[in-house]
């Protein structure tokens, strides 16, 4: 399976990224931190196996937006599949995957799955992806752990070590059963179990006081029963009597005023509301009739108001006729112009046609104006010939002679450009040298970047003091949180106190719900008083940390400008134009070489110019010469210019046009003045019917006359529209009126009805009636009181029946006598009933002593736990044993078959990673160790090679296990994350040329790298290389062609100068123009591009590469371009350059 494309819509940091044409071998990318490398690689196990929750988390939603999620393009020699996967339907959804064959046909997973080889995550992580993380384990572990870990590489490694597993299951079986007693479990289960039996036959004996106890406290329970309701009965009897005794005097106070209401009392009972009712209506009658006096005076003004408008109905009626007059008036001015301009025009053209006949024959050196008449237009049109090839030898003349300039001009700026490039950069002090000046460009950039960085941090550090000092005054609680608190707290411990110490309390029978809510506000405030404080100081540590972190960058920013300029000796604000004068001085360099070889050539091209142009000039003087015979035999002078007479032939057709133009003008007099007649008749007529007429004559007096009609109708209409006002308004108010009016006799309706209701004849009547009924009211009340009071002493004891009998006037005055009778009775019932209880508890006492002894049951329930416990620990044992053996035999299988394979492809990489030092990768039979043997001979165990070599080995180890599944038929893309990083300049070498042939054998590697470097190094073996140097969504795609032998033999000789020779190339390529404002960086929102670069290969010479750029479509152009192209290219790779110096800030907010 091999990657030939990605796009991704929305992941992380990416937006709309396009990688296309991956190479099948080996693709190195390359990109600085925060670059997004660790984003791709992730988004690439994304689509292949869905996106985990981890991945979700850190990856999901997009920072830059688009659809989560995207595709790659997948192909396996046989077919090719676009394999799309979007996560954008819930948080637990590891995406949608889509899958289209080349045809175009959609499918599921299937295909994906078979493509995979049956490959799960952790298979593909632990086999495939190799990480600077798998590097640093490797050298953080000791000698001996190390070992062991490269040996279990070779045991094989998928989901999980089977060396691991095999350990794993010998320590289990060892901890159930062991030589060692003390350690086994199940020799423990055995001991205890002998315990427990012992101590269950002495608890099997055990006496029968527990039988006889039960049955005396039956008995009891009998006796206390019956005394129990002989009790009751004594209690109810004495509390119904007692009872009696204290309603005695609310029972008399309430049948005297049942006696007082009954006397009082009438037929007809009037509502408890009644007089409110009553002085609710006659208020209402009283406003409704204010209103409706008010309405019918505002009546009578608006009839006033229109019968002062006084509009003219004749006016109104022919409103329609004046708003057509309206509409001709812009019409009667333009005739007005329109005959003017006509009468003027054609005085114009009637002296221009008689000047002009009188200029063309002067022209044409005719004195007689009859002979000028007699000349035919044919005579004319055969002079056209001749006079065709006068002006095409006079424009050959022109064009030669405007190309010999140019060619001229094109040579001197040669010369010029060449003297310049040198002058100037002397008169700069600028650097003579392309390299040199290269390197000046590099810092001088470097040190505008580190002022850019500098000025951001310092305002982003002004921004986070501001919000800390925000943060610092809200430590302090808001003065109205402070009340509500305060408030809340006052109110709770209010209705609590109310609750728990006054008895008879305004709340009722709700009060301890109340005084609890009153309660649970108070704590409620607290607890939130609480947590608003520690929010506001958890937000201030953290702005304290950003301002800690920030003032760190400042310091390491200012430090590396102190640098920069002491490298530079620049001056405050010289940054710019430095950089400006370099840049330029750097792009005439690279433009000298080619310019000799353009001098040159132009001087050819000069002389070839006068040359033709001596040519041109002989043509046009023998056209010139059969023009002159020609006038001569039509009897013209042979003075006439060629132009001059192109002129006069054109004159000459037109005087016909001019004649033609002259009746035509005074045509359209006549009918233009005809119009204005008409229209000026009907706006008199108009103005003598409406009474509008004006003494005034002259042209002037029907445009005047039309304005006053105009002027008179929109003063009517304006009155009219007011008169129709009125009326609508006059008939609203007498809407309004009507209505107060059939209010008020509807509310005196309802006034009549209460009277005949209660029989009354008038309001004063029916008021004496509503004061009976109120005293009536009091005394009912009272006596509900009484009633009430009763009812509570009374209670659920009985019913009020019960003691109306012993409240009898007969009975009343016994009470006393019957409730002491009562009282002894109960009390000697009470004093039995005790001694009952007394003996039963004893008794219920000694049985439950007896009852709680449960040391049988207990030792019963440990002694069937023991055995569970000793069944599956044996069951267990043989478990462990039987998978034990399995796996053994598995791994000897291994070991003997696999493994020598293994190693043999892991011999090969190690003796080409370290260059023949190392030969072979052995292990000795039947022992878990992993041995090297040297170029001497001499097998080394892993604890004694040094750090590096175990890297070496470690890598050598993966790319065996590798090619081992490929040739089980599992091909998948490798990706290697920065795994050259620890290794100095020649091993670094070695390892990517490794990489590079075994990407070759059929393998496609993906290498990621921050360092430039390594880069370079992959670039120099001629492999696929991308550059992420933003997130812009540009890719720059770099191509370069082999180099000649001369790098080649530099490379050989001096392996560290390559970086320093590709860091050089790198410089010249990007050409970066001067920054804008700082206060321009946030105007404009964060997108984030990957640009590709195409780089051929420089020219070979020993002084400085010149690097040629090829540049796809929608893509960065650099000098051949225009001028404004050029600006505004450079204005976008430096808004590239501002995105990836502001990315760090942005993601730390």
């Amino acid at each position: 399976m091999r990657i030939k494309k990605i796009h991704i819509d929305g992941f992380g940091v990416w937006h709309d990224l396009h990688l296309g044409g991956i190479s099948p071998n080996l693709t190195a990318f390359y990109g600085a931190n925060e670059a997004g490398k660790t984003t791709l690689m992730q988004f690439l196990r994304s689509v292949l196996y869905g996106v985990s929750p981890t991945r979700r988390s850190r990856y999901l939603p997009p920072i830059n937006g688009g659809r989560p999620g995207g595709m790659i393009e997948l192909s396996d020699g046989q077919q090719t599949l676009t394999v799309s996967r979007y996560a954008d339907r819930d948080d637990i959804d590891l995406g949608l995957v889509s899958i289209t064959d080349e045809e175009g046909h959609s499918t599921g997973d299937r295909l994906l799955r078979d493509a995979l080889a049956g490959i799960d995550e952790v298979t593909y992580e632990n086999i495939f992806a190799l990480g600077l993380g798998e590097i640093q384990r490797l050298g953080s572990l000791t000698d001996t752990q190390a070992a062991e870990w490269l040996y279990r590489l070779t045991s094989g490694l998928d989901r999980v070590s089977l060396y691991d597993v095999i350990q794993g299951l010998r320590q289990t079986r060892q901890g159930l059963l062991s030589s060692r007693e003390q350690d086994s479990q199940i020799a423990k289960l055995l001991n205890q179990r002998e315990v427990l039996r012992g101590e269950i036959s002495q608890l099997t004996q055990q006496n029968r006081r527990w039988a006889q106890l039960a049955v005396r406290i039956e008995e009891l329970d009998s006796e206390i029963i019956a005394q129990e309701a002989e009790v009751s009965a004594a209690e109810h009897q004495a509390r119904t009597v007692e009872i009696a005794v204290g309603l005695k005097e609310n029972w008399r106070r309430r049948l005297k005023l049942t006696a007082q209401i009954q006397q009082i009392s009438g037929a007809i009972q009037l509502p408890e509301d009644a007089a409110s009712r009553l002085d609710s209506l006659n208020s209402k009658i009283e406003e409704h009739q204010r209103e409706a006096d008010i309405l019918e005076g505002q009546r009578r003004q608006l009839k006033e108001e229109t019968e002062r408008l006084g509009i003219n109905e004749l006016l109104v009626k022919n409103a329609c006729r004046i708003d057509a007059l309206a509409e001709q008036r812009d019409w009667l001015f333009s005739l007005d112009r329109q005959i003017g301009d006509l009468s003027g025009e054609s005085r114009d053209l009637q002296q221009r046609l008689t000047t002009e006949q009188e200029r063309l024959a002067a022209a044409l050196g005719i004195t007689r104006t009859g002979h000028l008449q007699e000349i035919t237009t044919s005579e004319f049109e055969s002079l056209h010939p001749l006079l065709d090839d006068i002006q095409a030898a006079q424009k050959k003349i022109d064009f030669e002679t405007k190309e010999l300039a140019s060619l001229a001009e094109n040579e001197r700026s040669l010369k010029s450009r060449i003297e310049s490039a040198i002058v100037a950069g002397e008169h700069h002090g600028l650097p003579m040298d392309l390299e040199e000046a290269s390197d000046l460009v590099a810092r001088l950039r470097r040190r505008l970047q580190v002022e850019q960085r500098l000025e951001q941090a310092r305002s982003h550090e002004l921004d986070l003091e501001h919000q800390s000092h925000e943060l610092l005054e809200d430590q302090v609680l808001p003065l109205w949180m402070f009340g509500w608190t305060l408030a809340a707290v006052v109110i709770g411990m209010l209705l609590v106190g109310l609750w728990l110490w006054v008895p008879n309390n305004p709340l009722g029978s709700h009060g301890s719900l109340i005084a609890l809510a009153g309660l649970a506000a108070t704590v409620f405030m607290f607890v939130l008083k609480y947590f608003i404080e520690d929010s506001a100081a958890d937000k201030l540590d953290a702005c304290q940390r950003q301002m800690e972190s920030l003032a760190r960058q400042v310091e390491e920013a200012e430090r590396d400008k102190q640098l920069l300029d002491a490298e530079l000796t620049l001056t405050d604000g010289s940054a710019v134009l430095r950089l400006q004068a370099a840049e330029k001085h750097l792009a005439e360099l690279e433009n000298v070489l080619p310019v000799e070889a353009q001098r040159k050539r132009a001087g050819h091209e000069v002389s070839s110019a006068e040359s033709r142009l001596t040519q041109a000039k002989a043509q046009y003087d023998k056209a010139l010469a059969a023009w002159k015979t020609k006038l001569v035999g039509l009897g013209f002078s042979e003075k006439l210019d060629p132009q001059r007479f192109v002129a006069v032939t054109e004159r000459f057709s037109a005087l016909g046009d001019l004649d033609e133009r002259v009746k035509l003008r005074q045509e359209e007099i006549v009918a233009r003045q005809r119009e204005h007649a008409t229209i000026t008749r009907r706006i008199r007529d108009l103005a003598l019917e409406v009474g509008c007429v004006q003494d005034v004559d002259g042209e002037n007096t029907a445009i005047d006359l039309l304005e006053t009609l105009i002027a008179e109708r929109r003063k009517q209409l304006a009155d009219v529209e007011r008169r129709e006002q009125l009326y609508e308004r006059a008939k609203e108010l007498k809407a309004e009126e009507g209505q107060h009016r059939h209010t008020i006799a509807g509310i005196r309706r309802r006034r009549e009805a209460l009277f005949q209701a209660a029989d009354c004849e008038d309001e004063s009547s029916y008021r004496r009636l509503i004061d009976e009924q109120e005293q009536s009211q009091k005394l009912r009340s009272q006596r509900k009181r009484v009633t009430r009071e009763i009812i509570a002493a009374i209670g659920n004891h009985a019913s009020e029946e019960t003691f109306a009998t012993l409240l009898d006037p007969e009975c009343i005055d016994r009470l006393d006598t019957l409730w002491e009778q009562y009282s002894n009775e109960l009390e000697a019932s009470q004093t039995e009933l005790k001694s009952l209880v007394d003996q039963r508890g004893a008794l219920r006492h000694e049985q439950q002593t007896l009852v709680e002894d449960r040391s049988l049951a207990e030792r019963q329930l440990e002694l069937s736990c023991l055995e569970k416990q000793l069944s599956n620990a044996r069951q267990a044992w043989r478990e462990h044993a039987t998978v034990s053996r399995v796996l053994e035999r598995v791994r000897h299988h291994y070991e003997a078959n696999r493994q020598p394979e293994t190693l043999g492809e892991a011999t090969r990489y190690m003796s080409q990673l370290t260059g023949g030092e190392y030969r072979r990768v052995w292990t000795p039979i039947a022992d878990d160790i992993l041995l090297v043997e040297n170029s001497a001979g001499e097998s080394i165990t892993i604890d004694k090679l040094s750090r590096g070599t175990r890297e070496q080995l470690f890598l050598s180890i993966r790319l065996a296990v590798v090619s081992t599944f490929a040739k089980r038929g599992v091909r998948l893309p490798m990706v290697l994350d920065d795994v050259l990083v620890n290794f100095d300049a020649i091993r670094a070498q070695r390892a990517a040329k490794v990489l590079k042939d075994f990407a070759d054998g059929g393998h496609q590697l993906l290498v990621f790298t921050c360092h430039e470097h390594m880069w370079q190094m992959f670039k120099a073996l001629e492999v696929d290389c991308r550059r992420l140097p933003n997130r812009t969504g540009i890719t720059l795609e770099i191509v370069e062609e082999p180099p000649s032998e001369i790098v080649e033999e530099v490379l050989a000789e001096e392996p560290p100068q390559v970086p320093k020779k590709s860091r050089k190339l790198r410089r010249v390529k990007v050409q970066e123009v001067i920054a804008p404002e700082p206060v321009d960086f946030y105007d404009y929102p964060f997108v984030e591009r990957v640009e590709e670069e195409v780089v051929r290969s420089p020219v070979t010479q020993t002084s400085s590469p010149v690097v040629e750029y090829t540049v796809p479509a929608a893509e960065t152009t650099y000098e051949w371009l225009w001028d404004g192209e050029e600006n505004d290219q450079k204005e976008q790779l430096y808004e590239h350059s501002i995105h990836d110096h502001l990315e760090p800030h942005r993601t730390y907010r």
